[in-house]
């Protein structure tokens, strides 16, 4: 990414400045809340400071700079555990260091836990942590400030901290000590940044890079400094920032900032050889199988992102490996050096290959990406985004506006969310000003380090009138800026998330943006709309209220799933969106901390008309206080409670298991205080319902679950006292049995509504009656009869229709008769359909199918969305009676306790702005098939020469035979396709549908 070198220098001149940065942007640490919002994609969101392979070489640690420590089993490319400590403000709580003891059970953790320099210390503690639970077993506390690097000693009897006071910590095991571990002695390496540590020699002897003062040698045994040769005197007056041992103990390697990299013998210091000088900072070195050294590139990289492999015999380059896409500032071996792994690249991705061969092994990184470049459509309320390097060849170029690759519609009073949207029409976007009359900006090196942006300069004329120099305090470079209020003003962003706004005539400051936490990539400004639109290597999009600096929504894209959420915590998603976002919440210094996903707070927070409000509002604070007045402390309240927290895996004992059932072990339930048997249990989107269940022993109980022959996803949804959801998933192979599996029935529930005789008027000032509902309802429950009931043991049905409307048609009547008895046709008022369809939907089992097909009005009133039954009416001209309708809820809630596989068919988006965002996400959450005849923004279409609503025309068409794909008849993908082009077709893209059939194998649903 543009200038990700320039976030690693600041880090290297931040911990070279003993806290500078500390004092200024953590100050205020001690009073901020126990709570932090933080996005979890997968991987790490910032820089990668440290990566170790287990012993055993089956896993990989890393921490970051986003204050997390990942686990990962790097050859599945997956996340095994996320570890927190304490997370606070600024830079409280990044992880600089890691190591794991040579038996593979504690990870010891490094960085900066302290809210401010000079106030309470010490803040350079050592954390432990256990490697098989992420618990917190212990922190030592012995330096003031920062630690930057860690050691296990080869035999685990000794482990050395080195940072920010220039001082070694040797820490030993000690059994008497509550934390285990005592302070052995302190090795002073008389200087004021100590970078890298590592054991040599058998651990006999320690080396140690400074960044400036050179490098530093021990003799571990008798702690006493080993005076080095004269060749060393010149790293004095170089940053050295990299340190490796050879694989055998005897050679330690340095680089530096300058590019210099050397070798020496590690039992007295003696230069081994200089490698040949590279034209960037060496980000980290790390020796491989073979007398191989690998050195990476930690700044200006440039277009030449790479990791160059030496022979360290002779000296000569064996080859470059340039996967990475920009900077790498950390990399380890495994035990046999026959593979390394290297972190970093625009998306802080861990890469791990062969030395040997250049062949990479395993990609580990997360779904997002930096935000590179944005802009805005002022007069449509649309904004746009991209996430290409705009300047690869180059180390920074504020000055150049990336290109733009997607957009979104914003919500307003007309209109509600759309999904993103790829861009077809750049040039009517708005990007960042630089130039405004007299007024103009544009960036210079300066600073300490001499950095390409470090100085924004402000030009008015032609003439330099004012220079604003960034340091520690403020982001240390300019890499983003724009203009605002005619030249009047400017706003600047730093690459540590700062966000400031200057008056141009003066360069003094009139405002702060806060929330981002990543360095930012660009900007543009709207008077018109009053938004600024921010995008940042912190992987996301941020809106702004331009006049008063409140962040609106934060927003994260990563291919088909988004979130945008508000700073108090209400959200609007995709279907998997929402696990990618959560809470930290902190539990003390010396405890580790818990993580709440958003998803776990849907019954709270999943809000799409509250960020839509706030959107057009242009403040999340307005919208709390209108929407849900008197509730603003609502998200600090659910973090005080914990959800419920429990395991799962394929039981190792399956032999008393029945045919086609596999039996699952669930773990900590009854710790948590959630109780087994109230757990949702999905079986390849099937619904389970209860289960066989046996305890194994006071906190572990197994489940039988139904499974089909083959793979088979298992979900398990715990559900606490407080509506937190916990979901956890496995995946089994079933047993293959030669018994023939017994059809399942078919239960069919249609509801049409097309007299609305209390509404007559209610509708645009006319009767809200429709055409064809109840024609949709009685033609789909035909078709089904005919075309899907034979795939079954049996059909039942219940049909809420209007009878007035079924007996103006004999022909209708006679074959709705004919599938349905009398008794089970009933009219669809409130009370019927909310009674009927509850108990009609507990008679499926977990073999059984059931489909819901609902034709009729639906509406939005605030949050909530209803269906309107026959009898539904109006309190007067503006207020709905809400008692006279149908909660969505409560009909969603029927169908997910249904057991087996469940569909919903619904043709009820007929008003505008009736969009049910609700369906969408309960519907994808509890993996039901949806079919919906209106995305947003639409509305159902009834077109006469078709004598139904285009939406079930569509599916009737597609059920009787035109969405069939192949000879076994109409496959659901077939059909979800064919609906979906169909609908488009006939309205001239008027109205599309939305479908979801996630998680659901492609079962036939119609006979040939």
């Amino acid at each position: 990414m543009r200038k990700l070198g320039l976030r690693l220098m600041r880090t290297c001149r931040w911990l070279a400045m003993a806290g500078a940065l500390i004092a200024s942007s953590a100050a205020r640490a001690e009073d901020a809340p126990d709570f932090h919002l933080d996005l979890d994609t997968g991987g790490h969101s910032a820089q990668v400071t440290d990566l170790a392979f287990t012993p055993d070489g089956e896993d990989i640690v890393s921490a970051s700079n986003d204050k997390t420590i990942r686990v990962w089993d790097w050859q599945s490319g997956v996340t095994l555990r996320t570890i927190r400590g304490y997370l606070g403000n600024g830079s409280d709580g990044k992880i600089f260091a890691v190591a794991i003891s040579p038996d593979g059970k504690t990870i010891a953790a490094g960085g900066y836990f302290g809210a401010s320099l000079g106030d309470k210390p010490p803040y350079g503690d050592i954390r432990l942590f256990d490697f098989a639970t992420g618990k917190m077993k212990a922190a030592l506390k012995a330096a003031d400030y920062a630690t930057y690097d860690l050691a296990f000693s080869p035999d685990g009897k000794t482990l050395a901290a080195g940072g920010a006071d220039g001082v070694v910590y040797l820490w030993r095991p000690d059994d008497k000590s509550a934390s285990g571990w005592t302070l052995d002695k302190k090795l002073d390496a008389d200087s004021w940044h100590i970078d890298k540590l590592a054991f040599a020699a058998a651990g006999t002897r320690l080396a140690a890079t400074t960044t400036d003062n050179g490098i530093r040698l021990w003799d571990v045994v008798k702690g006493e400094e080993i005076a080095l040769p004269d060749e060393v005197e010149p790293l004095r007056d170089i940053s050295v920032m990299a340190l490796a041992v050879s694989q055998d103990g005897s050679l330690f390697a340095t680089g530096s900032k300058d590019g210099l990299v050397q070798l020496w013998r590690a039992a007295d210091g003696t230069p081994v050889r200089a490698m040949p000088t590279q034209d960037f900072l060496i980000g980290s070195l790390t020796f491989a199988k073979g007398s191989r050294l690998v050195a990476s590139c930690g700044y200006r990289c440039a277009d030449k992102h790479r990791s160059i492999v030496w022979n360290t015999d002779t000296g000569e380059k064996v080859l470059d490996y340039t996967s990475h896409d920009g900077t790498v500032y950390a990399s380890a071996a495994n035990a046999d050096g026959s593979l390394v792994a290297t972190a970093g690249g625009t998306r802080n991705a861990i890469q791990v290959w062969d030395p040997a061969t250049g062949e990479r092994k395993a990609l580990l990184q997360g779904m997002g990406e930096p935000v590179t470049a944005v802009g805005i459509d002022a007069a449509n309320d649309v904004i746009a985004w991209g996430n290409a390097n705009p300047c690869p060849d180059r180390v920074a170029c504020a000055e150049q506006q990336g290109v733009l690759d997607n957009t979104l519609a914003l919500p307003t009073t007309e209109r509600f969310f759309e999904d993103p949207q790829p861009l077809t029409e750049p040039a009517s976007f708005a990007r960042a000003t630089l130039a405004d009359g007299q007024w103009s900006l544009r960036v210079t090196a300066g600073g300490k380090d001499a950095l390409e942006n470090a100085v924004l300069e402000i030009v008015n004329g032609g003439k330099m009138v004012r220079g604003i120099e960034n340091d520690a305090t403020n982001g240390f470079v300019h890499s983003a800026y724009t203009l605002i209020d005619k030249g009047l003003g400017l706003i600047t962003g730093g690459n540590d998330g700062t966000l400031i706004e200057y008056r141009t005539a003066t360069a003094k400051v009139s405002g702060e943006f806060t929330g981002h936490t990543g360095e930012i990539n660009a900007m543009v400004a709207s008077q018109k709309t009053g938004l600024l639109v921010t995008g940042s290597a912190d992987q996301t999009l941020r809106l702004w209220n331009l006049k008063t600096h409140e962040l609106i929504v934060s927003m994260f894209f990563a291919g088909s799933q988004w979130i945008v959420w508000m700073p108090q915590g209400y959200y609007y998603s995709s279907d998997e969106g929402d696990k990618l976002i959560g809470w930290q919440v902190n539990q003390g210094r010396d405890h580790e901390g818990r993580f709440i996903r958003a998803g776990q707070l849907k019954k709270y927070l999943w809000s799409p008309e509250m960020v839509r409000r706030a959107i057009i509002l242009r403040s999340a604070k307005q919208a709390v206080k209108e929407m849900r007045p008197g509730v603003d402390n609502e998200l600090q309240k659910l973090l005080q409670r914990k959800p419920p927290e429990f395991a799962i895996r394929v039981a190792d004992d399956q032999s008393k298991v029945r045919d086609g059932y596999v039996a699952v072990e669930i773990s900590g339930a009854k710790e948590a205080g959630t109780d087994v048997a109230g757990f949702s249990i999905l079986s390849n989107s099937r619904n389970v319902g209860d289960v066989t269940a046996r305890s194994v022993d006071g906190n572990s109980t197994i489940v039988e679950i139904p499974v089909e022959n083959g793979e088979n996803t298992i979900r398990i949804t715990g559900t606490n006292e407080f509506g937190y959801l916990t979901e956890r998933s496995v995946t089994a192979l079933a047993r293959k049995t030669e018994k023939a599996e017994a059809k399942g029935k078919l239960y069919v529930a249609v509801i049409g509504v097309d007299k609305y005789p209390f509404l007559t008027d209610a509708c645009s000032g006319r009767a809200c009656d429709l055409r064809y509902p109840v024609d949709d309802a009685t033609e789909f429950l035909k078709v089904i009869s005919q075309k899907s009931a034979p795939l079954f043991s049996s059909m039942e049905t219940l049909v809420l229709v209007n009878r007035e409307a079924l007996d103006e048609s004999p022909d209708k009547a006679k074959q709705t008769y004919a599938v349905a008895s009398a008794d089970n046709i009933m009219e669809p008022d409130s009370d019927t359909i909310d009674d009927q369809l509850a108990d009609f939907l507990d008679r499926p089992g977990e073999h059984d199918t059931t489909i819901i097909f609902v034709a009729g009005h639906g509406i939005n009133i605030d949050e909530d969305y209803y269906f309107i039954p026959t009898d539904g009416r109006k309190q007067d001209a503006e207020r709905w009676k809400r008692s006279s309708l149908v909660h969505w809820s409560d009909i969603q809630k029927s169908v997910e306790r249904a057991k087996g596989m469940r569909f919903m068919l619904l043709d009820t988006c007929h008003a505008a702005n009736a969009f049910n965002p609700r369906l969408e996400k309960d519907a994808q959450d509890a993996r039901i098939v949806v079919f919906s005849a209106t995305a947003a923004n639409n509305t159902a279409a009834e077109l006469p020469e078709l004598g139904h609503g285009v939406f079930t025309y569509s599916i009737l068409e597609g059920l009787r035979g035109k969405a069939r794909t192949s000879d076994g008849g109409v496959t659901l993908f077939g059909l979800a396709d064919y609906i979906s082009r169909e609908v488009v077709r006939l309205t001239s893209s008027k109205q599309k549908p939305f479908y979801y059939v996630g998680g659901v194998e492609n079962i036939v649903l119609a006979e040939p």
